[in-house]
């Protein structure tokens, strides 16, 4: 579900106008998402993006993310953010690319070296100065005290939150689903552990988020779903979706992964059964989120995958 941002090309060339008041030039739309649209424009020469949407903090946490930019983890830097009529804009440098799920079978072997950098670079962020666990705030802290917190959040329907009212949904519209989400949610709460490394998470580097040029990762931006968690999550979330995107080649990222952990000296314990509460965590939040959008062929879908993978 993209929300009407109500913004086109004309009322974006009309803001840029009017914030910068010179050389603005080649206004176009580039992009949009479930929570923001972005359009693509030059100023003084510098490529520049800016982005309209309803959620300020998604803004903020793409500044805050900007700190922990690497040549192994390109986030492009946020330069703006303020207010405009009754949303929120970001104005941030522009990277090139195409989209990472996008690429073929053969340009995914070119781009797992540096997508494995990419996942290491999070993985070793120093986040030292932050705590807690799930979703930060622009402070750059967590809420949460434990993973095992964290993640049994899933079954929460929360009026705070963009996606409130599914519970209701789910269970009158789909007994199947709602059945299915409890023994899920039954079962992560039985395997679910707080032994885990305490890592900077995307949690979203599907859907456009990345962008590959020239056989690299040449930008990761949206951390709007940006977490502290285990870092096998963000492979868990490959694996969960592999056949969606049956071009990527999972086992050779983990593959990876694995060769860099060896080579670093790191030896991640429980790996089997960290990645099943992964798993069955990624299941049942889109579950919550399919309900709210009422989209149940791809709910069941994704309630499916979720049984396949915790079987």
């Amino acid at each position: 579900m993209n929300q009407d941002i109500g913004i086109d090309i004309k009322a974006a060339q009309s803001f840029l106008a009017e914030k910068f008041k010179s050389s603005i030039a080649d206004v176009l739309l580039i992009g949009e998402g479930a929570w923001s649209r972005c359009f693509g424009f030059y100023h003084n020469g510098e490529e520049l993006v800016v982005r309209f949407g309803k959620y300020i903090d998604d803004f903020e946490k793409d500044k805050h993310a900007y700190r922990y930019a690497t040549p192994n983890l390109p986030i492009p830097e946020l330069r703006d953010l303020g207010t405009y009529s009754d949303l929120y804009y970001a104005i941030s440098t522009r990277v090139h690319g195409v989209p990472l799920e996008s690429i073929n079978t053969a340009q995914w072997r070119a781009v797992v070296p540096s997508l494995a950098a990419a996942m290491e670079a999070m993985r070793q962020a120093d986040i030292s100065s932050t705590s807690g666990f799930g979703g930060w705030g622009p402070d750059g802290n967590a809420q949460r005290r434990t993973w095992p917190e964290r993640l049994l959040t899933v079954n929460e329907d929360n009026p705070e939150h963009r996606t409130y009212g599914w519970r209701k949904r789910l269970a009158e519209s789909s007994p199947e689903g709602a059945t299915v989400f409890t023994w899920g949610y039954n079962l992560l709460k039985e395997v679910v552990s707080d032994a885990v490394p305490r890592s900077l998470l995307h949690c979203d580097l599907a859907n456009r988020n990345v962008l590959v040029a020239e056989n690299k990762i040449s930008g990761i931006f949206d951390w709007g779903c940006s977490i502290y968690g285990d870092h096998l999550y963000e492979l868990a979330a490959f694996t969960f979706w592999s056949p969606w995107h049956s071009q990527l080649d999972v086992p050779m990222l983990q593959a990876e992964l694995a060769k860099r952990w060896h080579d670093a000296g790191y030896i991640p314990k429980d790996i089997e059964k960290r990645l099943w509460a992964c798993y069955l965590h990624l299941g049942l939040e889109h579950i919550a989120y399919n309900a709210y959008l009422s989209n149940w062929q791809a709910m069941l879908e994704t309630a499916n995958r979720m049984k396949v993978l915790a079987a």
